[in-house]
């Protein structure tokens, strides 16, 4: 347990490409609600997101937070915008003085690190928010991203990663040292997210799926490294041995196109049906049959937990932190990645085994209840806060953080 003490509120500066719905923004949105304003003064520097319709900005200064946009502060590499981001950055942390710069993702997180190690900021950690490695960009600019991680490590206090088996690669790519890294799962609102369980024929109903079907939904930014190819592949199969069923896809991006002509080739059309972003992920999930995350990496998931807590069983791929979120044959089905075949076995399994799938689903919501709150995310947090600028006040620099009992 920490001592730290202060007179004033600990300043946190948080840094992060884009403010949008999904992923580590909502993430980190959710967080911040529900720290302690009495001890802490958040603040977030963001880009623009590519979806003005998704950008979560205003959502983010209505809930009081103070945000700075820099629309140079991009996802991808571009020389001039980059140092441009960086001296926005630099003059902005130097006017707020904070205490601590805490940067997400991995072109944030090292625009917002060196920006914060030039302003001689006391305390900089990083959360990569899954990993860079693999299924993102191609050879060279991945190499050329470990290089950063590795250049800017050397001056971060902490590195946080979503799982425990997501801190191994980091070490394996000879980025920081094994001392710099713990991790903090990502948590939801259970009690909250309960509430948002609605009637499934009226929820069907309102999105053109028979109550007579099984419905199968996924969500997720429409990205090569999602997987989605496979999924619609794995349709294909499934409906040979269980025409009445429907796919839904909750998300929009890149390859809504590719998806859209894939469908149509495998003849899917009155299978599949796209609806784009919505702010009603939760409902649909709670009246669907099964949860779908054919991802080829994956730093977490949060989505997951979203099914967990709709007690919606889950037919997953086996990468990155999944493993630690369901668990295989247990709180669902872990299956290899950009296979699908073994994609639509799963599939099957539980839609024919419903005895299975809802115990595995009730197996989930106790898990979801034991290791996935978000109150316990947020005092990890801030306990890493004040243990950190306790090690820098003592001159002892930052300590191990023990987040496992």
């Amino acid at each position: 347990m920490s001592n730290y003490k202060s007179a004033e509120k600990i300043r946190v500066l948080h840094v992060i490409t884009r403010l949008e719905r999904g992923g580590a923004p909502a993430v980190l949105l959710e967080v911040l609600r529900r720290c302690d304003t009495s001890q802490f003064e958040h603040h977030i520097a963001a880009g623009l997101s590519q979806v003005p319709e998704d950008d979560m900005i205003s959502f983010a200064k209505d809930t009081g937070f103070r945000v700075v946009v820099i629309p140079s502060l991009i996802r991808d590499i571009h020389p001039f915008f980059d140092i441009h981001a960086l001296l926005k950055l630099y003059f902005l942390i130097l006017r707020g003085r904070y205490d601590i710069v805490h940067c997400h993702t991995s072109k944030g997180g090292f625009i917002g690190r060196l920006a914060a190690r030039l302003a001689n900021v006391k305390c900089i950690i990083y959360s990569p928010h899954g990993d860079i490695f693999e299924g993102y960009f191609g050879k060279i600019k991945t190499r050329f991203f470990i290089w950063l991680e590795r250049f800017s490590a050397r001056f971060t206090d902490k590195i946080i990663t979503l799982t425990k088996s997501g801190i191994e690669p980091y070490i394996k790519a000879g980025i920081g040292q094994k001392s710099q890294f713990d991790y903090i799962y990502n948590g939801i609102d259970v009690e909250s997210l309960r509430k948002r369980k609605v009637g499934r024929i009226q929820k069907r109903q309102e999105i053109g799926v028979e109550d007579d079907c099984f419905l199968i939904v996924t969500a997720g930014r429409l990205v090569p490294v999602k997987g989605y190819t496979y999924l619609v592949a794995a349709l294909a199969q499934v409906i040979t041995e269980i025409p009445n069923i429907r796919l839904v896809f909750l998300g929009d991006g890149e390859l809504r196109g590719e998806l859209s002509g894939q469908v149509k080739t495998l003849g899917l059309e009155k299978q599949v049906l796209f609806l784009g972003m919505r702010n009603d992920v939760p409902e649909i999930i709670s009246c669907s049959d099964l949860f779908v995350l054919p991802s080829i990496n994956e730093g977490f998931g949060v989505v997951l937990l979203e099914a967990m807590a709709m007690k919606c069983p889950i037919v997953a791929t086996n990468v990155g932190g999944v493993p630690e979120v369901v668990l295989d044959g247990e709180t669902g089905i872990l299956v290899p990645p950009g296979d699908p075949v073994q994609l639509a076995r799963g599939i099957i399994q539980l839609l024919k085994d419903r005895s299975l799938a809802f115990q595995m689903a009730e197996c989930g919501y106790q898990r979801l209840e034991d290791c996935f709150d978000i109150r316990e995310t947020v005092s990890k947090t801030e306990h890493l806060y004040k243990e950190l600028l306790e090690g820098k006040s003592t001159g002892c620099g930052g300590k191990k953080l023990e987040t496992r009992s």
